[in-house]
């Protein structure tokens, strides 16, 4: 009986799935202090001010519970794609995608209604220069997370992401767990703490 002969692997250079996902991991932890850091501000400028917010500033509340709803439907959008993409369920992988890239873009736009109508500049006052600052940093952390949800399904689209690979569409999560984390410090600064 010959023995099978065993087939050489590819020469070919893998890519390297640990470069992401560090990479990720590193932008999400520097999101979160920079979220920290904005809180902070918010809380010593909070402290040192008789009226806050300022006289003639009203938040609205609703508009702050949409935008947590939309950010935690994310979070579940990203992991059912994260789950699609390891148990290989393409249908769903493909469906959950269009959901997180659609929340995504429907937050990033009602956020910048609310800083549209909010009748106030950051150069206004102290008030308005962090919740300025909050509002800005939460756009591009969710744009961020937005193009990472982009980038992981158009690979998934092309079979480079796959359940043998899902590395990219795991970092994808994390990137949208991260905006969702600064989301909740920023929600508790503007919507709870006031």
């Amino acid at each position: 009986m010959a023995a099978q002969m065993l087939a050489l692997e590819s020469g070919e250079r893998k890519s390297d799935p640990d470069l992401v996902t560090f990479g990720v991991l590193t932008l999400a932890v520097s999101l979160v202090v920079a979220f920290g850091a904005l809180f902070g501000a918010w809380l010593s400028l909070r402290s040192g001010t008789r009226v806050w917010p300022p006289k003639g500033v009203t938040i609205e509340n609703y508009y702050g519970t949409t935008l947590s709803l939309t950010m935690f439907f994310g979070v579940f959008a990203a992991e059912w794609a994260s789950w699609s993409v390891k148990k290989a369920e393409r249908a769903q992988a493909i469906a959950a995608y269009l959901l997180l890239i659609v929340l995504g873009l429907s937050f990033i736009n009602l956020l910048s209604y609310v800083v549209h109508v909010s009748h106030f500049g950051p150069a206004t006052h102290p008030y308005g220069a962090v919740f300025f600052a909050f509002n800005i940093l939460m756009g591009a952390s969710v744009a961020m997370a937005v193009a990472a949800a982009i980038v992981a399904f158009t690979r998934y689209l092309g079979a480079q992401v796959s359940a043998r690979e899902p590395a990219l569409a795991r970092s994808a999560a994390w990137l949208w767990h991260a905006a969702t984390v600064g989301w909740l410090v920023m929600y508790t600064a503007i919507y709870v703490v006031k």
